[in-house]
């Protein structure tokens, strides 16, 4: 993980959703954008993001070297 940003708590009760993008695909790897909202049961139709983060995966063979996406 690149960063993670923590922006607001998540409530019982609350809908949670998340939402990915695929930012980048390189040779071996490929870069993720991570978006969670929460509708507040308190507040229906409300939606708040909690948190974001950017991901990026390495694709690896047996021995744990990067090895090309398929």
């Amino acid at each position: 993980m690149r960063e993670v940003g923590f922006i607001a708590p998540v409530y019982v009760g609350d809908v949670v959703s998340f939402y990915a993008e695929v930012l980048r695909e390189g040779e071996t790897s490929v870069t993720i954008q991570v978006i969670v909202e929460a509708e507040r049961s308190k507040e229906p139709r409300r939606q708040v993001k909690v948190t974001e983060a950017e991901v990026i995966y390495v694709a690896v063979d047996e021995a744990g070297s990067p090895t090309p996406l398929r």
